[in-house]
This record gives structure tokens, sequence and C-alpha cells, in this order.
């Protein structure tokens, strides 16, 4: 008899000891189970919709900078990643600022920075957008001292902007890729112009 009651408590502690490991484990995996696939999707989307749309007010407001996290050229070849605090579109009102520099290059270029800094004011601003497709296209022309460029910038439902430039020393032409972002928030670095 004492044999079994030795038996049947050394089989209830047993028992509770399990059920005190396995309950604990069984209520983490409840509590952090986290969010579904469709929620994760919907947090997701609504979190970049609201990136566009300050984005979208950034450029609206023509207070914005776009440093550069890729550079494409004319020839198809990309250059990635680039330093953003030398490689931006700039746009402060009616001053814009269009910047690319380099560390890797041996000689200073145009701007001591590898590159070339073109200043100046935006010329026949057009803004479309389309509302219902989250999408906002600017176009203006930029002339400097060192020329004349033709600049697009694109915004399709992020904050993301594709930047065009075309007519820069005769006609070749570069894109770049980046985050619009508040003037205030970014250090950037401007060289000289000439």
């Amino acid at each position: 008899m004492k044999t079994q009651m030795k038996f049947n408590i050394t089989i209830s502690i047993f028992a509770t000891i399990i059920i005190l490991m396995v309950l604990p484990l069984s209520m983490m995996g409840q509590q952090n189970r986290g969010e579904t696939k469709q929620e994760r999707k919907e947090r997701e989307e609504t979190e970049q919709l609201q990136r566009y749309k300050q984005a979208r007010q950034l450029v609206i407001d023509k207070k914005f900078v776009v440093p550069a996290e890729t550079i494409r050229l004319s020839d198809g070849g990309m250059i990635t990643p680039v330093q953003s605090t030398i490689n931006f579109l700039k746009m402060d009102g009616e001053e814009v600022v269009l910047q690319v520099g380099s560390d890797f290059v041996n000689s200073s270029g145009l701007n001591n920075l590898g590159g070339f800094t073109l200043k100046g004011k935006a010329l026949n601003l057009k803004v479309k957008e389309k509302e219902k497709k989250n999408k906002l296209f600017i176009t203006f022309t930029l002339t400097g001292v060192i020329g004349t460029a033709i600049i697009s910038l694109s915004l399709t439902g992020s904050e993301k902007a594709m930047i065009d430039v075309n007519g820069m020393f005769s006609g070749s032409a570069f894109s770049m890729h980046g985050s619009v972002q508040s003037i205030e928030g970014v250090k950037i670095f401007e060289g000289t112009e000439f």
C-alpha cells in the first residue's frame, strides 16, 4: 500500500511538472501567435499608403529631397549603392539642386565631388496626378551655369521616387531612384556648381 501511494504521488508530481511546463508554452504560443498573412498584408498596404501620402505632400509643397539609392546611366549601366549625401535632387520652393558625385573618381569633377552640381529655378513645372491609382508625376526644366536639364519625378504608390534627367551635356540621360524625404530630416552636402 505504501508503495502504491508513493507511486501515485510520484505520478502526480510528474504530471503536475509536465502540465506546468506545457501550459505556459501553449499560452505563450497563443499570445505571440502574431498576425495572419492577410492581417500583415493589410497592415503593410496601409503603412505604404501612408508613406506615399507623406511623400506626395512633400512633392506638392515643393519642399523635399530625394537622396539617390541607385543611379542608372543612359547605356543601361547601374551604379549601386551610391553615396546619398552627394547624389540627390532637392527642391525648396522654386530653387532646385541636382547633384551627382563619387568618392571613386580620381578627378574632382565640376563640383569638387567627382561629378556635377546643377542649381537653379524650376521652370515650366507641370504636375499630373492619378489619385485613384496613387500616382504623381512632375516635370520641370532646370537651368544652371553648366547646362539645362529636363527633370521628371514619378511616385507610384510608395515614397520611392524615380527621377529621369534628360538634356544634361548634349542629351545624355540618367535616372536616380530614392525615397522622398523632408529637407529638414536629411543630411546632404552640396558641391560647387562650377
